[in-house]
């Protein structure tokens, strides 16, 4: 599995998750999120999982462990949009966010644009 990164529209960076999620992509993408992180400035990170297979349950346990450990970060530099098309994926998305709700803006939706659009007005509104 690979993820395209997108940042030439930066403050928007646009992830495309492909195929199955490799741990090493997962942990890639994490160290890329620490560094736009790293930055200090508002940002929108826009997750396009169109046809991705979703994260293995130890991914999930990364993903979540990363998101405590970084949640007074995100909580003042993130705002993310990401679309699940996969009703599946979607739910377990819906579920992370019972254990963890996310300290940042955060909404799903069906397709891209939507998803961009919500993301401009997010960060013009701040």
């Amino acid at each position: 599995m690979q993820a395209d990164i997108e940042e030439s529209a930066w403050p928007i960076v646009t992830v495309r998750w492909k195929g199955v999620v490799s741990d090493a992509t997962l942990l890639g993408f994490l160290t890329r999120l620490n560094a736009w992180l790293d930055r200090g400035e508002r940002f929108g990170l826009l997750i396009d999982g169109t046809g991705a297979s979703g994260l293995s349950p130890d991914q999930r346990k990364v993903l979540l462990t990363h998101m405590k450990q970084h949640a007074a970060r995100t909580e003042k530099l993130l705002i993310q949009a990401a679309v699940i098309d996969n009703i599946a994926h979607r739910t377990l998305f819906y579920g992370i966010n019972l254990f963890f709700p996310n300290p940042f803006p955060s909404k799903v939706f069906a397709e891209p644009v939507a998803a961009r659009a919500w993301l401009e007005a997010q960060l013009s509104a701040r």
